[in-house]
């Protein structure tokens, strides 16, 4: 598996299987955007909003192992099947979106224990700006 292809989400029928079993292994050390499984419903409905600018499935070889998304505000979010993790996979597809995209400037929001994704962006000449607190109400 060395070349990868970004393959639109919206273009291929497997999508949604695909884009749901990556949130069913995202962990505490990963995930910074859902407190909770949303249903297959919901999670149709998200898909439909169209909520980035560019959502593409990581293909490599003959096989997708995980998606990429560009967000409105030059966020790059991606994820990699656990089972093709640490291949070299996921700084490929971040450089090929690039290439496809360019920004003057990229961003990555990353959940603060997620040590190999830091190393990773880190890696590709990323560097830390911020960090981000919330306070979730608990009534």
């Amino acid at each position: 598996m060395t070349g990868i292809k970004l393959r639109s989400v919206y273009l291929e029928d497997e999508a949604p299987r695909l884009l749901y079993r990556l949130l069913e292994e995202r962990n505490d050390e990963i995930n910074i955007s859902h407190r909770s499984m949303p249903t297959w419903r919901a999670h149709l409905a998200f898909i439909r909003s169209k909520p980035y600018s560019a959502w593409y499935l990581v293909k490599a070889g003959r096989e997708f192992v995980g998606a990429i998304y560009l967000s409105k505000t030059n966020e790059i979010g991606i994820f990699v099947l656990r089972e093709h993790q640490g291949k070299g996979l996921g700084k490929k597809a971040i450089q090929a979106l690039m290439k496809r995209h360019p920004r003057k400037r990229f961003l990555a929001n990353i959940n603060p224990r997620n040590t190999n994704s830091i190393g990773m962006f880190e890696g590709m000449g990323f560097r830390h700006i911020q960090n981000t607190y919330e306070l979730i109400d608990k009534n």
